[in-house]
């Protein structure tokens, strides 16, 4: 009987909840932009994780007493918030993940799935859609010594956490995604940085040498040569500088997250490596693998 009772009450909240949601589409029926609108947060609501506090980054993992009050820590997360942007939207295996930065860095993040977004554009535009209509803080929860403050849209709905540090006071952020470098001004920065290149050593890497190009005394790509045309360490290298002396130019840029990777192009238009340029800060990747 008492099984019989838990399964009857379990379909009794399913109906409830099925109602609600029907409830909302038929109110919006009226207005179909409303309905897509209503639609698209609905989904962003029950992605996955979306309502839980982020893992752990950079968290001091000991617990200890904190110094500042949970209406204090509210009030830090609520004073960013007028501060907020959208990152660099990266794709995930079922959905986009849009990073909410407040300046200093990531706060936090809110995962849209394919279905409510099929391209990163308009998963960033799901999420601005949202932010536009105004968020606010919500209660703290304290977690050892983090203060994970709920961010809440316009509806009361939970759509992310910001994590304050309960000793310091601070937002504990993640590095910036914001790009502030395009694909042509990195190709421009490693073209310019080719003037600048010198030979290093030659390693022995069994069948291939490895010839390190320096960039400001730092090693930033490695040329592979085999043995057969090149038998010494010297032939190597030799090899590489002659190919320098008579020109290497930088390829159109491919870029992988953050960073774009500028190949290297040599006068018989062939790739003989690849540079790395930070999106976001524009300097150059040193003491990289080897290339192609």
């Amino acid at each position: 009987m008492t099984a019989n009772r838990k399964l009857a009450l379990q379909a009794i909240a399913v109906v409830v909840v099925v109602a609600s949601v029907f409830g909302v589409a038929f109110a919006g029926a009226a207005n179909p932009g409303a309905q897509i609108a209503e639609r698209r947060m609905m989904a962003l609501v029950q992605e996955g994780n979306f309502n839980e506090p982020r893992p752990g980054f950079g968290r001091p993992g000991a617990p200890g007493n904190v110094t500042i009050s949970s209406a204090q820590a509210k009030a830090a997360a609520e004073a960013s918030i007028p501060s907020f942007k959208i990152g660099t939207v990266t794709s995930l295996r079922v959905g986009w993940l849009v990073p909410i930065e407040d300046g200093k860095g990531v706060v936090t993040s809110v995962q849209v799935s394919t279905v409510t977004a099929s391209t990163a554009e308009q998963a960033k535009a799901v999420v601005q859609g949202s932010l536009s209509t105004g968020w606010k803080a919500g209660e703290p929860r304290l977690m050892r010594t983090i203060y994970e403050v709920p961010i809440l849209d316009s509806k009361g709905a939970t759509i992310g956490h910001v994590s304050v540090d309960g000793k310091s006071g601070e937002i504990i952020r993640k590095p910036s995604t914001i790009l502030t470098v395009t694909s042509q001004q990195a190709k421009t920065m490693v073209s310019n940085a080719i003037k600048e290149f010198t030979i290093g050593e030659a390693k022995d890497a069994g069948s291939t040498w490895m010839v390190s190009i320096k960039y400001k005394d730092k090693v930033v790509m490695t040329v592979l040569l085999g043995k057969l045309n090149t038998p010494t360490s010297e032939d190597a290298v030799k090899a590489v500088q002659d190919s320098l002396k008579k020109g290497w130019s930088a390829g159109e840029p491919k870029q992988l997250q953050f960073t774009y990777n500028v190949p290297i192009i040599d006068v018989n238009n062939n790739t003989i490596g690849s540079i790395r340029v930070d999106a976001r800060t524009g300097s150059i990747a040193t003491g990289v693998r080897p290339g192609p």
